[in-house]
């Protein structure tokens, strides 16, 4: 069914035990992609809404951390996810402008408000009346290093500059440490900070790492040399950085179920997590689902970016039977007698592939067709055929081939520069003075592309960070061939600041 204004609709979530509901404010079916605007309601229950309960719902307002007097009200694509129930109709509660975009509302900021809610009210007070003043008042200074009272990230070196991590109890915006070095007494400082939700570290230099107590929602840790993981129950989001081991085990709550967990390795050599729900592999070139099945058999969310890369064993993700989230970016080595059919997943809501195999990306648009009518959110986008692939396996900048706003002329031409970037700097990586010899080259590279944008502006915020990414990628080549000749490490810094002095975009 199209959704019309005022339309109201449940949606069950399991961490909270509870249905929340969303009404429906506007509708757009005469552009593509359809969509419609929701509206987060003040309603939870143990049951569908009853019309007596229907009939005093009113928008819920939301006041965690920075967001005040919120309502939770986005544009939203059709059709209706599997999961969410047709309750009941009455007039839209709110008109004003659209202007967000996401996915649709299934309770996630009820839990946030929720988690906002048991922190002390005391310190809830100081926390807003700190965001609402501001002060600048300087807290500590080294040199040109300075914290003041309305920081809100501390890194690892203004932790270390400080000779007991006390002082920083000051600051009542904290809410995100970020660390490159071991600080003495962090994870106590962790548990001690009820609005620190956000944290990365790396080179902590311990075997057991305990954050259990802390209030962490989303953690970046490198578990490299790490036997033994305890995480939080809060934890939303656990990117794990660095070299895991077989002697690693990870502990969470409900053994990972309300957990998301981002890595590049996909064979996840350490234990724990059996019952994860959500796994995004980033970067991979060899992946096995077979594996992934089994180790994770629970899961309901599968995302999935190739460097390019290969999946192996795509059948075994029939075993999925939970399976809401499936995306595919890059990834290759499967055909159309590899894709399961639909109705392995009957709770599926979004379906996404970016740059697969062309048979696999046609087979999968007429054999998911049906199922759109039923909910899903099918997108499949920019099928490869075998000879792009072949020309395109180690393109840093395969993406631009058919992206909106780039021309098939520059995506090729930004090929060939990688590619004749590449092979000067290697055939110069044994070089002594490697600014001497990478400077030009460096030179070359970069104002060939500012020369390709001058033409017709194309180089924005993503596609420097890949003109960089690929010249990093080159540099990384160089590094590994002046290994071999026991040659030092090419001065990175000197030509990351030669790069962006010559750049124009």
């Amino acid at each position: 069914m199209t959704p019309t204004p005022g339309d109201i609709f449940a949606f069950y979530n399991a961490r909270l035990n509870a249905y929340t509901a969303i009404q429906v404010t506007h509708v757009e079916t005469d552009k593509k992609p359809a969509k419609v605007a929701v509206l987060t309601l003040d309603w939870r229950g143990k049951t569908l809404p009853s019309d007596a309960e229907i009939a005093v719902m009113q928008p819920k307002v939301f006041d965690f951390f920075f967001w005040n007097a919120r309502f939770v009200h986005r544009w939203v694509s059709l059709p209706v996810p599997p999961g969410f129930t047709h309750v009941g109709h009455k007039p839209s509660l709110h008109d004003a402008e659209v202007n967000s975009y996401s996915g649709w509302p299934t309770g996630s900021s009820f839990y946030s408000q929720q988690q906002w809610d048991a922190r002390p009210k005391a310190q809830r007070d100081r926390f807003k009346e700190a965001a609402a003043t501001r002060d600048k008042t300087p807290l500590l200074t080294l040199g040109d290093v300075s914290v003041n009272l309305s920081t809100q990230r501390l890194d690892g070196e203004r932790l270390a500059m400080a000779g007991d991590l006390s002082v920083f109890d000051a600051l009542p915006l904290l809410t995100n440490v970020t660390t490159d070095r071991p600080i003495a007494g962090l994870f106590d400082f962790l548990r001690k900070h009820a609005f620190v939700y956000e944290a990365e570290l790396c080179n902590h230099g311990e075997a057991r790492v305990d954050l259990r107590g802390t209030y962490l929602t989303r953690l970046s840790l490198d578990v490299t040399g790490v036997t033994e993981l305890f995480l939080n129950d809060d934890l939303e989001h656990l990117s794990l950085l660095g070299t895991p081991s077989s002697d690693l085990r990870i502990h969470a709550n409900a053994d990972g179920r309300w957990l998301t967990v981002m890595l590049i390795d996909p064979d996840v050599p350490w234990q724990g997590l059996d019952a994860l729900g959500a796994l995004n592999v980033r970067q991979g070139r060899d992946v096995d689902v077979a594996k992934i099945v089994t180790r994770f058999p629970a899961l309901s969310e599968l995302r999935i970016w190739g460097a390019p890369g290969y999946v192996r064993n795509l059948p075994s993700l029939a075993a999925l039977s939970g399976l809401q989230t499936w995306t595919f970016y890059d990834v290759f080595g499967f055909g159309p007698e590899d894709i399961p059919a639909s109705s392995n997943f009957p709770m599926l809501g979004m379906f996404w592939t970016h740059s697969i195999p062309a048979d696999a990306a046609a087979a999968i648009k007429k054999a998911y067709k049906a199922a759109t009518a039923n909910g899903l959110d099918l997108a499949v986008r920019q099928p490869r055929k075998p000879e792009w692939l072949a020309a395109n396996l180690d393109n840093p900048f395969r993406d631009w081939d058919g992206t909106e706003g780039i021309t098939a002329a520059q995506a090729k031409k930004g090929a060939a520069l990688y590619k004749t970037a590449r092979a000067d700097a290697l055939k110069v990586a044994g070089e002594a003075d490697s600014l001497a010899a990478l400077g030009p080259i460096v030179r070359t590279y970069i104002e060939a592309f500012n020369k390709l944008d001058a033409r017709n502006n194309f180089i924005f915020t993503e596609e420097r960070e890949q003109i960089c990414m690929a010249w990093q990628q080159i540099v990384d080549a160089v590094d590994e061939k002046r290994r071999e000749l026991d040659a030092g490490p090419v001065d990175r810094t000197a030509l990351d600041e030669l790069m962006d002095s010559i750049r124009d975009f």
